[in-house]
């Protein structure tokens, strides 16, 4: 499982450790970045970016991606969660072996090199419970507890 921390008011760094040699058809390296997919299991909505780095110098033990939240641009590996369409929880994560580096398209991707899951967390906020209520009428709302 990767784990993915989310930092209120900063913009923080966020590594995914994975070896990607193995499944790759090509070296991943810095001049083809892969193509990372995340998907919230809560608001369903996808987001798809690619790392701003990729090193390689332990590659025959792991790739290190390296990626940025606060911001946003998807290209450049800055992305934006922790609102209501990319809430804190689980992701479903797809990483493609990607065929240039200005494609954010899944269907234009090469091949899957890993599936599996994302735990977006906060570093700074402390979950917050509140007592239920019967309003069945708010029932498609996110949370936010940052």
């Amino acid at each position: 499982m990767i784990q993915a921390t989310l930092t209120s008011g900063s913009l923080i760094e966020n590594y995914i450790y994975l070896r990607l040699d193995d499944v790759s058809t090509v070296d991943v390296t810095g001049d083809i970045r892969p193509l990372i997919s995340i998907k919230s299991q809560q608001s369903q909505k996808v987001l798809n970016f690619m790392p701003s780095g990729v090193t390689i110098s332990t590659a025959d033990r792991y790739n290190k991606l390296t990626y940025k939240i606060g911001a946003d641009a998807p290209l450049g590996g800055l992305i934006i969660l922790g609102n209501t369409d990319y809430p804190l929880g689980f992701y479903d994560v797809t990483i493609y072996q990607n065929n240039n580096n200005a494609n954010l398209d899944p269907a234009n991707a090469v091949k899957v090199l890993y599936v599996g899951l994302m735990n977006l967390i906060s570093s700074t906020a402390t979950t917050d419970y509140s007592e239920y209520t019967t309003n069945d009428s708010d029932t498609e709302s996110v949370y936010i507890t940052i």
